[in-house]
């Protein structure tokens, strides 16, 4: 779905896993808001508030899910009635529908009232929540690489959400169908999948080079979209794909309120000098200097929490996504390498920042941090991040250190379903020992297959 003066509803391979809502959640009956007014235009709909200036075109499967909320369909109830019209599991339509009916919620069409069990059990609350929800939100392409990352992440998170906390996938696809692999991972673990643009395919950065494929703008791309959905009092966490949960998770070292895990990358004097073998780079203090603007400037990235007040400000998306583009062209000026380039994504969240005059606390939170090479221990809560990698010198390079295991090895293969074994068994540390036990448990939950050797 997408947001402006015409909206469509998902495709019907996108959508919430329905063990994401869970039982309770499966018999709320949405019903269609006082107020509209709505008329037929071939076999679309369009809707128009009571109040506002925008009008909504719901697509054939958006009428009819909206048709069917009349506050008597319980979701269970719609997949029930749709079943008979879609050649589709009931999985795949259970998650259109919520993907559905959460979309419409959020653009004011339509109420979801608890299910009458779960209103009559609720207590009156006295009390003020302590701290804001935490929206986890990744930005992928549906391809092999990020099916494994997603899975191993995700298998060590389960059953450790708060509640109210919740995990949303962003798929940058232009909303084309999703795979049924990750569909199945979705389901599976109950995190809520949502449609992006594909930046990377629409956008050429290097415009005088011609066709720069830059996929981090996923990253900005999952933040475009979440900020649709988020209370402004929420936290949303943008990580990267490639880390796993170690140890339990900790809700007290979660930020409440905007913050950057500090990154030595961008704390450095020249941003880009690590790569160039001249130590050509830039100064992002004197960049936003140049800008007028007069804070002193915090090296924040990679792991970043925005509220959901800030992503929701009208400039604040878009000039993430313009320093992005700066940054990454001024990389190519100093004629940086490309794994150099790569890193331009790094520090467009916190330059963004600076001319929207908004603060942000700088982590120095070493569960947020990228852990140094030769990492033997990691402390418990730690967001791992397991970057050992062919592109940064075959292995001589992050905290898998001289593994026999790189992430490269499986770029176009779930390694969940490939032999993955010798690799487990030669696990040199504890950390990378326990990312192989992971990645055990999610292969025999996704497919039922057990591991083999010692």
């Amino acid at each position: 779905m997408s947001s402006g003066n015409s909206v469509e509803t998902p495709p019907t391979n996108s959508g919430d896993s329905p063990r994401a809502r869970g039982a309770a959640a499966r018999r709320v009956r949405p019903r269609q808001r006082g107020g509209l007014e709505t008329f037929e235009v071939h076999n679309e709909i369009v809707v128009l508030p009571g109040e506002g200036d925008r009008v909504y075109a719901l697509n054939e499967s958006g009428k009819e899910i909206f048709g069917l909320c009349d506050g008597r369909h319980t979701l269970e109830a719609m997949v029930d009635q749709l079943a008979s019209r879609y050649d589709a599991p009931d999985v795949a339509i259970m998650g259109d529908v919520s993907a559905a009916i959460f979309d419409l919620h959020g653009l004011g069409l339509v109420d979801i009232p608890p299910p009458a069990d779960a209103a009559a059990s609720i207590e009156p609350q006295t009390s003020v929540k302590a701290r804001p929800n935490v929206r986890f939100v990744f930005g992928i392409e549906d391809v092999p690489y990020f099916h494994w990352q997603l899975a191993i992440l995700f298998e060590s998170l389960v059953g450790q959400l708060p509640d109210g906390w919740d995990v949303t996938v962003v798929v940058c696809n232009d909303e084309a169908p999703i795979s049924d692999e990750l569909m199945k991972i979705v389901s599976e673990y109950g995190v809520r999948i949502m449609t992006g643009t594909s930046l990377a395919d629409r956008h050429s950065l290097d415009f005088a080079g011609g066709g720069d494929r830059y996929v981090p703008m996923n990253r900005v791309e999952a933040l475009s979209v979440i900020r649709q959905i988020v209370e402004p009092e929420d936290v949303v966490c943008l990580l990267d794909t490639d880390v796993f949960l170690y140890g339990n998770l900790q809700e007290q070292l979660f930020p409440t309120g905007n913050a950057m895990a500090r990154n030595w990358i961008i704390s450095e004097d020249r941003y880009f000098a690590f790569s160039t073998n001249n130590e050509r780079g830039l100064s992002l203090p004197k960049l936003l200097e140049a800008l007028g603007c007069e804070q002193e400037f915090k090296p924040g990235g990679v792991a970043v929490f925005l509220t959901g007040e800030t992503i929701q400000r009208e400039r604040v998306i878009p000039d993430i996504f313009r320093f992005l583009q700066v940054l990454f062209l001024l990389g190519k000026i100093v004629d940086a390498p490309a794994h150099g380039v790569w890193v331009a994504e790094m520090a467009c969240f916190a330059m963004a920042m600076y001319p929207n005059e908004i603060d942000y606390e700088l982590l120095d939170i070493p569960q947020f941090a990228v852990q140094e090479q030769h990492a033997e221990v990691a402390p418990d809560g730690s967001f791992f991040h397991y970057y050992t990698d062919i592109n940064d010198g075959g292995g001589s390079n992050g905290p898998f250190f001289e593994s026999q295991w790189h992430k490269q090895l499986f770029h176009q293969s779930n390694m969940l379903l490939e032999d993955f074994d010798s690799f487990r068994v030669n696990a040199k540390g504890r950390l990378e020992q326990r990312f192989f036990e992971i990645a055990d448990k999610a292969r025999k939950r996704l497919y039922g297959i057990e591991r083999t050797g010692k």
